[in-house]
């Protein structure tokens, strides 16, 4: 009981002249057996959506669990200790942080800490983190759903994880006898911008396609679909590219827009705070790391596609991709590829199992449902942007291809 509450319980009592002293020493007994509050630090980056979500996780563990007073500093995963840290004195810390001299630092406070991943090897803190064998069976079942026979990794940086990732993807797709490509991680990464592009974009040009490529993060894989534009490579047709972490904005951010693992991370934060809560009580910390499975994959067009090899349907496909949305019809689909309408029709039922015209109203409603989850724009202007004749007609389509109406479906999203 809060000790506000056993206040006005107990005035209660003696407003009315209660002589029960039994109660009153109970009610004194329950204010006091109170857990303490305790000072807890979170050293985590706050840039990446990884950490945001780790501080989602946290800060839901300690608002629903006990008493903890939370110091957070806004930080990156290379900075130095700061000022704070030295002078802190607290009860535990939840960090991730790829400087040695930050960890050694958290060593020095000898409290309890939990790392939810740091950079840094050999430190004696309990691990809470992403399971990459989940990650590799989900991008590598990914691929195999949408019949790719060639797959790659690729990485434009080399902290330990990636490693972690690249090996769990390797084993993964060896135990079905499958090869995976990588790229030379070690000369990518010290490389600049400029640097990186080209030689990304020679290393995909010398792969077999159609090809789905594992990239480490969100940042590789953005890097990587850049590289391809900038060689004249189709992605999703020719290059397929999946992501991790599933940053909302990033991911969005390139085109095509990038499919992602999303891991969790709100998950793995709450329990690195329920560990840490228990290790504060005395308890004994884990000999092994706490494996988190990734959440789903959240499929965008880099990687919505089939690896088909038949050049007049995959140029048909990029056509409609980049063009869904400007009002075109079948028959400028057609004229994009010389082939006739018939030819056209029967190569997306046999390989697709759709028709054309389905294929660009399915990219207009996915427009559609970004801009309606993402803008306060009005239906009319939508419409105009997706290629839609009125609003009336985009209702109407939206309706009948999702089971609800733009306005609910912009109301349930939100």
């Amino acid at each position: 009981m809060a000790p506000s509450l056993w206040y006005d319980e107990l005035g209660g009592l003696i407003k009315q002249n209660a002589t029960d002293y039994s109660i009153f020493h109970q009610l004194v007994t329950r204010a006091f057996s109170m857990p303490p509050m305790r000072r807890v630090m979170l050293i985590i980056e706050t840039s990446k959506v990884y950490g945001r979500g780790l501080l989602d996780g946290i800060g839901r563990y300690a608002m629903t669990h006990g008493q903890w007073s939370l110091d957070v500093e806004e930080r990156g995963l290379e900075e130095e200790p700061s000022r704070l840290l030295r002078s802190w004195k607290g009860d535990g810390i939840i960090f991730r942080s790829i400087n040695r001299a930050m960890v050694q630092a958290i060593r020095r406070k000898r409290v309890p800490a939990v790392d939810t991943h740091s950079g840094v090897v050999g430190h004696e803190f309990p691990l809470v983190y992403a399971d990459e064998n989940r990650i590799a069976q989900l991008a590598a079942t990914h691929f195999l759903e949408r019949r790719f026979q060639h797959f790659a990794f690729c990485s434009i940086e080399e902290p330990r994880w990636v490693r972690w990732r690249q090996e769990a993807y390797f084993r993964e797709l060896a135990r079905l006898g499958i090869h995976v490509h990588v790229n030379p991680i070690e000369k990518v990464a010290k490389l600049d911008g400029s640097g990186q592009l080209r030689h990304l974009a020679a290393w995909v040009a010398g792969l077999p396609t159609p090809i789905g490529i594992l990239a480490a993060n969100d940042v590789s894989g953005i890097r990587l679909i850049a590289a391809c534009r900038t060689a004249g490579i189709r992605i999703p047709e020719h290059v397929a590219v999946l992501g991790v972490d599933n940053d909302e904005v990033l991911c969005r951010l390139t085109s095509p827009p990038l499919s992602s693992i999303d891991l969790d991370s709100p998950t793995i934060g709450n329990l690195a705070a329920s560990l840490l809560d228990d290790l504060m009580r005395g308890g004994t910390a884990p000999s092994e790391p706490i494996w988190v499975p990734a959440r789903t994959i959240v499929t965008r067009q880099s990687t919505d596609t089939l690896a088909i090899e038949d050049t007049d349907l995959i140029s048909s496909l990029a056509f409609i991709r980049e063009h869904a949305c400007e009002g075109i019809g079948v028959g400028d689909v057609v004229r994009s590829v010389s082939i006739s309408r018939a030819t056209l029709e029967r190569k997306f039922a046999t390989h697709l199992q759709t028709t054309p015209r389905r294929a660009i109203v399915r990219i207009q409603i996915e427009r559609v449902k970004c801009l309606l989850a993402e803008t306060k724009d009005s239906l009319e202007r939508i419409a105009q942007w997706t290629g839609f004749k009125t609003q009336s007609h985009l209702s109407v389509t939206f309706k009948r291809e999702t089971g609800v109406t733009p306005g609910d479906y912009r109301k349930n999203f939100r």
